[in-house]
């Protein structure tokens, strides 16, 4: 049932960190679309710069602290 390149723990690991990038996702969709019914430019700005941070948040924890 297991596969040689990692086991339960570690296929669990990654579960749940997919999962609470995914929640922090819709999140931030949420918030977007809120501020998308306000002011257009500030919702730019503000996708822009969350997947801009998030993206290079996720790669260091990946990499250097997960």
């Amino acid at each position: 049932m297991d596969e040689p390149n990692g086991d339960v723990s570690s296929r669990r690991k990654w579960l749940k960190l997919g999962l609470v990038i995914a929640f922090l996702h819709y999140v931030s969709l949420l918030l977007v679309i809120l501020l998308l019914q306000f002011n257009v430019a500030l919702a730019v700005i503000v996708a822009v710069s969350i997947s801009i941070v998030g993206g290079i948040a996720l790669v260091v924890f990946v990499l250097y602290i997960y």
